[in-house]
This record gives C-alpha cells, structure tokens and sequence, in this order.
C-alpha cells in the first residue's frame, strides 16, 4: 500500500511539469484501470489536481486528464463521490474555465 501511495503521489507531482504532465495523467489513468480499489483513496485525492490538469494549454494534457478523471470516476466506489464532489462544483463554478467545465460533465 505505501509503494502505491508513493507512487500516485510521484505522478501526481508530476502533472504540472509541462514535459511529464501527460505521461503523469496516462500513468495516474493506468493505476486507476489496473489497480482499482486498493488505489481509490490515493486517487480520490489526487482528484482535484487531475481536473484542473483540463485547463493545460496542450491538447495532449488536457485529453489525458479527461481520461484520468473517466478512469476514476468508472472505478471509485459510491461512498467516494461525497469526497469528490467539492472538485466536481468546483469544476461547474463560475469562475472555472471553459475546458474545465466541459471535463467535469
């Protein structure tokens, strides 16, 4: 468990580096498909950063995130989404940006 925490947290970090962001977000996507259950409280609060990845300037990144946050959203139990919804509203707020909100829906 600690070696997949490390290992989400390390990608996680990864995504606002503009040469390693996509491969962060493919890699936080993966882990989600792969590994699901065991990874769902580490990618839970990775969440928020994964949704704002969907503002990048790069087409790339931005579909990255939209996968990654598909991929979560598809393998997170019922019980999570009360922790994923502050960066759900988030993602709708007035304030967020176009791309944002389209990634949210």
């Amino acid at each position: 468990m600690a070696a997949l925490k490390s290992e989400v947290e390390a990608l996680v970090a990864k995504i606002s580096d503009k040469s390693g962001g996509q491969a962060a977000l493919e890699g936080l996507a993966a882990i989600a498909q792969e590994k699901g259950r065991p990874a769902e409280p580490y990618l839970v609060e990775a969440f928020p950063k994964i949704l704002d990845a969907s503002n990048d300037k790069s087409k790339n990144v931005k579909d990255a995130a939209v996968a990654a946050s598909k991929a979560i959203m598809g393998m997170v139990s019922p019980y999570s989404v009360d922790l994923l919804m502050p960066a759900l509203l988030a993602g709708l707020a007035v304030k967020a940006k176009p791309p944002q909100k389209e990634a949210t829906l």
